[in-house]
C-alpha cells in the first residue's frame, strides 16, 4: 500500500480508530514534523499513549510500522501541492464552486493513489483476466460503479453483469461457473445488500472483491480481495457521492487498464469489434 497523503488519511479515518489509537492520531496531526525525529518511546510518551498503541495506529493505517510513517510524514510534510477538502457554503460564487470541486476530487484521487496496494491490484486483475463471468453489485451511487465495472468487462469479451435485483443476482451466482468473480462496492462498507451478497459469493465458491472506503470493515475482511478508497471528511453537502464516486471510478479504471495489458492484442481486437458493432447498429437505425 502505497504511503503518500497520510495527513489526510489519518484525518479522515479517525472516528474508526479505537481510544488508545485516536490519541496517537491526534498527537501526529498537532505535530508530523516533531513525529519524524522521533523513536516510538518517544511517540508513545508525548502521545499519552504505549509503544503498543503508536504500532496499532500505523497499521491501522495501512503501514508496516512506524517507520514507515515517518517516512510517509517527510513526504507529506515535502508536498506542497497538497488540495485538501472543502465543504459547499451558502455565499460560494459559481467559480467558487468549480474550485472546490475540483480540490476535492484531486484530493480524494491523490489519497487513493496513497492507498493503492499494487500487488493486490495485479492479483485482482488476473482473477478478472480469468474468470467467465463477472457479478458487479452496489447500491445508490456504487450502482453506478457496478454498471461502469460491466460496461468496460463486456468490451474485453468477459460475460459481465450489473444486476440491480438481489434475488436474481443471487441466482446467477449460485450458478455460475468454477473462478467467477463477485466485485461488492459500499464506499461506507455497512450496505447491508452488498455484505449479504458478499457472504453468498463465499459460500458459492467465487472470487470476491470489495470496493470501501479505506479503515476496518467486515466486508473487506471476508472478501479475498479488499481494494480501498479514499475516505473524505463528511459534509454538510455531498451531493452524489461526488469524492467516493472519483476514487472508486479511478479504481475500476486502474483494475481495467491492468486486465487489459494482460493480452493487450487480444484485449485490442476485442475493444474494436464491440466499437464496429455499436457503429454497424447506427447504421441499422440510420437506413
Amino acid at each position: 500500500m502505497g504511503v503518500g497523503q497520510i495527513l489526510s488519511r489519518i484525518e479522515n479515518v479517525m472516528p474508526k480508530l479505537t481510544q488508545s489509537e485516536q490519541k496517537v492520531a491526534r498527537f501526529v496531526l498537532s505535530a508530523p514534523e516533531e513525529v519524524v525525529f522521533m523513536s516510538v518511546h518517544e511517540m508513545a510518551d508525548r502521545s499519552l499513549s504505549s509503544s503498543a498503541s503508536v504500532v496499532r495506529f500505523c497499521r491501522s493505517m495501512g503501514l508496516k510500522g512506524f517507520p514507515e510513517l515517518k517516512v510517509a510524514l517527510s513526504a507529506d510534510l515535502a508536498n506542497d501541492q497538497k488540495s485538501g477538502y472543502y465543504d459547499l457554503n451558502k455565499n460560494d460564487s459559481s467559480a467558487d464552486l468549480v474550485e472546490k470541486i475540483l480540490s476535492n476530487a484531486v484530493q480524494s484521487l491523490r489519497d487513493t493513489v496513497g492507498l493503492l496496494d499494487i500487488e493486490m491490484i495485479e492479483k485482482a486483475a488476473q482473477s478478472l483476466y480469468n474468470a467467465p463471468a463477472i457479478f458487479a453489485f452496489g447500491v445508490g451511487a456504487s450502482a453506478l460503479v457496478a454498471e461502469d465495472i460491466a460496461q468496460k468487462w463486456l468490451r474485453l469479451g468477459k460475460n459481465a453483469y450489473a444486476l440491480s435485483d438481489v434475488h436474481v443476482l443471487t441466482m446467477s451466482m449460485a450458478n455460475a461457473p468454477k473462478g467467477s468473480v463477485f466485485i461488492g462496492i459500499s464506499y461506507s462498507a455497512a450496505t447491508k445488500e452488498v455484505l449479504q451478497l458478499m457472504k453468498f459469493a463465499n459460500k458459492a465458491g467465487l472470487v470476491t472483491i470489495s470496493f470501501t472506503g479505506f479503515g476496518r470493515s467486515e466486508l473487506s475482511e471476508i472478501s479475498d480481495f479488499s481494494l480501498y478508497t479514499s475516505l473524505a471528511p463528511e459534509a454538510k453537502v455531498r451531493s452524489a457521492a461526488t469524492g467516493s464516486k472519483h476514487s472508486q471510478f479511478f479504481i475500476v479504471d486502474v483494475l481495467y487498464y491492468v486486465c487489459a495489458s494482460m493480452d493487450i492484442e487480444n484485449s485490442l481486437d476485442k475493444i474494436q469489434k464491440t466499437r464496429d458493432a455499436i457503429q454497424d447498429l447506427k447504421q441499422i437505425e440510420e437506413s
